[in-house]
């Protein structure tokens, strides 16, 4: 895609085009003799052809198409990077179930209405002795795989003056966009490990974008918060006593999920009720129009259609109001609309000194990343605030997932042979 550079003059109407003119003379491009041959200029094959060839042939006869009636591939999509096992940050902590959580997301977001996703897998950055490859071969009409064995260019800890980042995920998000995003109408960005929950009346995505659309919004955001694993969804605690290991003097454990339960059924304890996350969200997620956002970076939409406007052209579209958030955004309603589950995986070393922290007489400042929901009704201000056992209260149960989302999906999932059938 090319953005029209915008130019505070005019060129002569009998020079449509003068580099001198609109650049000056101080170019960096060398003179067209020192150029090198035409034949060195890489020529690559459009993505479709290239990754997506039956998407290519698609065109011809569109299921679906822009809201300006150009044709489209997909309506709505997913640009995961991913990998099938990873180190944190500092190289603290080596997760390794990349493969059942993508079988798991796939088959939960297809039941919401994605019908396509793109697959960067980062795995070959870590080993080449796996790959996302066999959970990619099970969805061939859905799932576009991409090899991207890019590294992150810092995996420091957050906590030094050079703090890790995520260069190879940032890049192919862009890469993503570029490629695919004008053969969709919406690119929704989330992590593996990041669950959207249709609320309310909704059991799909696609009448909430329905809904977008009439709104005249381009961006929905939900916003992030860490859940914690249900205690009863875990497989039985080894104590394990290693200061190295645990990083304290504390017992800590490896801290994994019940293969009889989904992710999404045993992250089902959110910190918050439903609608009270956004007032202490760090971050947010977004699912967006693929024509209007112009630029994505993990959780928001840096540049779009609104902020390439003219101070001018902008206020007079949208009033004397900041870009920032976009005029054309909006988050989802929690309880009526839609909500987000984050499953980040617990590092062995933040279940140190769980008996003490989870306990209810526990710091005030501890903090327990297991999860023991309060009872149905109950909050940090009403009812019991610890169970039977003294293992304090500290998260909610979303009610619709546990009765609706969970089943269905687990039904879903033993079709590919989960839960041991």
């Amino acid at each position: 895609e090319f953005l029209v550079p915008k130019y505070s003059k005019e060129a002569s109407p009998h020079d449509p085009y003068n580099a001198t003119y609109h650049w000056g003379d101080n170019h960096i491009l060398p003179e067209f003799e020192d150029s090198g041959r035409w034949a060195n200029i890489p020529i690559c094959k459009p993505s479709l052809m290239e990754y997506e060839p039956q998407g290519h042939e698609k065109l011809e006869t569109p299921k679906f198409r822009g809201e300006d009636g150009t044709p489209k591939n997909h309506h709505l999509v997913s640009c995961l990077w991913a990998s099938a096992g990873y180190t944190t940050r500092g190289h603290r902590f080596a997760i390794n179930d990349g493969q059942r959580r993508l079988l798991e997301w796939i088959t939960f977001n297809k039941m919401l209405g994605w019908d396509h996703f793109y697959i960067y897998d980062n795995t070959a950055a870590f080993t080449n002795e796996t790959s996302l490859q066999p959970i990619a071969d099970m969805f061939p009409d859905q799932v576009t795989i991409l090899k991207w064995p890019s590294r992150v260019c810092n995996n420091n800890p957050n906590n030094v003056d050079s703090p890790g980042e995520r260069s190879s995920q940032y890049a192919a998000e862009a890469s993503c966009r570029l490629r695919f995003g004008p053969h969709v109408n919406w690119i929704g960005q989330f992590d593996i490990d990041e669950y959207i929950v249709p609320m309310g009346k909704y059991t799909s995505v696609l009448p909430l974008l329905e809904k977008l659309d009439s709104e005249n919004k381009k961006i929905i955001s939900f916003a992030s918060w860490r859940a914690w694993p249900r205690a009863t969804h875990i497989n039985t605690i080894v104590p394990i006593k290693d200061n190295k290991y645990c990083g304290t003097g504390h017992e800590c454990f490896d801290l994994t999920v019940q293969s009889n339960t989904s992710m999404l059924e045993a992250y089902n304890c959110d910190r918050n009720k439903p609608g009270q996350k956004q007032t202490v969200m760090p971050a947010e997620k977004q699912i967006y129009r693929a024509d209007y956002v112009k630029q994505h970076f993990v959780h928001y939409s840096t540049v779009t259609e609104s902020t390439l406007l003219t101070i001018a052209d902008f206020y007079k579209k949208f009033g004397h109001r900041r870009q920032a958030p976009d005029p054309l955004s909006r988050f989802g309603d929690e309880v009526e609309e839609g909500l987000m589950i984050h499953s980040k995986a617990v590092a062995h070393q933040d279940t140190a000194g769980w008996k003490r922290n989870c306990h209810k007489d526990a710091h005030a400042f501890s903090l327990c990343r297991l999860g023991y929901p309060y009872p149905k009704g109950g909050d940090q201000e009403t009812g019991p605030q610890w169970n039977d056992d003294g293992w304090k209260y500290n998260c909610f149960v979303n009610e619709k997932i546990d009765d609706y989302w969970a089943p269905l999906l687990k039904e879903n999932l033993m079709k590919h042979g989960f839960f041991g059938q």
